[in-house]
């Protein structure tokens, strides 16, 4: 019979993707005796797979449910004592002080600044205790997990500079599906035919929504030369846009569709000539490559993509993409450049497509699953000699945090 491996889920209410989870869970289950627990009823078709035991754990909203979830989640853990404990977020981090010797792989997907800062406005004491928060609920059982699993370079540093063992931290890349890699025909286009923008994921205003409509109207000013489709959007999002567009005169220049399955992507993305991606330039988004950037790559498609450092690490000016400042004007500048040099824009593609193969999770699936099965060879206390940076300030600008009022 095949050992054991608990997965635990966190996902928020608006989640606009499930693939790179998908991707761990489905690896595992080739390997262990899988249960997954979630805090709701799982119903995205990439998460739902035979011979995989659901648990669902309910718990009310904000930090107080937050918490439930994990002690819910922990009395589970020690009573069914598995081989191995998977936290699929990073948000799940404090579950490692309630595990006891259980071997735990904690995904670090996000940094935890997002959840526990607080605007300079708070009183001084309440800052103090988010500070302390950032540093005992996330970056100590960061160091004391058998395995950290960062999803990109800034986080690995970070990780290492809070203390993290360097041989407990394990770079893994969030990863891309074969299906964004196939290739279709290319339909032959006209030299004068707008260029063909999408953007996959959260659309909100701190994830550049305006900013892309207002880069449309500046860069089709003087012509039609680039139609934006904006995938993802909630419903609200998709009112807003709709009526945003309108507003700005570039109706018939976009498209807004709401969360769609993600094995419908890449087919999307087969459609379109570049992809973008914007970020306000916030701390905590410097350490979180996006999902879309690498499935932008991965499918051949050059991406345009802000000046935050999650971005700049993956997309080379001129390269595979182009990178503007996180303004419209910037963006639309960057829109009507690509568009003169259309001609070129193949031999963008393939360097795009080349840059992205490493990214596929077919090459990463290896390397992630013998990372887990070390769990086991290396579950002892965590290494004496780790390096704690407790005792350093704490440099991140205080903002207000979305998740844990």
């Amino acid at each position: 019979m095949r050992e054991h491996c608990i997965i635990v889920t966190r996902f928020s209410h608006d989640q606009p993707g499930f693939l790179d989870f998908s991707y761990r869970i489905r690896a595992l289950a080739k390997q262990y005796q899988v249960s997954v627990i979630s805090h709701a009823p799982l119903i995205d078709p990439a998460l739902l797979m035979d011979g995989i035991e659901y648990i669902v754990l309910p718990h009310g909203e904000g930090r107080k449910g937050w918490c439930q979830y994990i002690l819910a989640c922990a009395r589970l853990l020690r009573a069914r004592q598995p081989a191995c404990v998977v936290l699929l977020h990073s948000l799940l981090a404090p579950m490692v002080w309630l595990l006891g010797r259980i071997p735990t792989a904690l995904y670090w997907n996000e940094h935890p600044s997002r959840f526990t800062a607080s605007p300079p406005s708070h009183p001084m004491l309440k800052r103090m205790a988010r500070k302390l928060a950032l540093r005992w609920l996330f970056f100590e059982p960061a160091r004391r997990a058998t395995l950290v699993m960062p999803i990109g370079e800034a986080h690995r540093d970070d990780l290492l500079e809070q203390g993290c063992a360097p041989h407990r931290v394990k770079l893994i890349y969030m990863g891309v599906d074969k299906a964004f890699a196939e290739r279709l025909p290319e339909q032959p286009v006209a030299a004068d035919s707008p260029l063909r923008l999408v953007y996959v994921g959260t659309v909100s205003k701190p994830r550049g929504r305006d900013l892309m409509l207002e880069a449309i109207r500046l860069a089709n000013r003087e012509g039609a030369v680039a139609h934006l489709t904006l995938i993802g959007a909630s419903d609200e999002e998709v009112a807003y846009c709709r009526r945003y567009a309108i507003r700005l005169g570039i109706a018939s220049a976009v498209t807004v569709c709401g969360r769609v399955s993600g094995t419908e992507i890449p087919a999307i993305m087969k459609a379109a000539d570049a992809g973008l991606c914007l970020w306000e330039d916030q701390p905590w988004w410097r350490f979180n490559p996006p999902t879309k950037l690498f499935e932008y790559l991965v499918s051949g498609l050059p991406v345009l993509a802000s000046d935050i450092r999650t971005h700049t690490q993956y997309v080379s000016h001129g390269r595979n993409g182009l990178i503007f400042k996180y303004d419209s004007f910037s963006l639309g500048k960057a829109i009507r450049h690509l568009a003169r040099r259309r001609r070129e824009l193949h031999e963008m593609k393939t360097r795009a497509r080349m840059s992205g193969n490493q990214y596929l999770w077919e090459r990463i699936e290896p390397t992630f699953l013998q990372a887990i099965r070390a769990l086991h060879l290396d579950a002892g206390a965590p290494c004496k000699n780790a390096r704690s940076r407790f005792d350093d300030p704490i440099t991140l600008q205080d903002r207000p945090s979305s998740e844990m009022h």
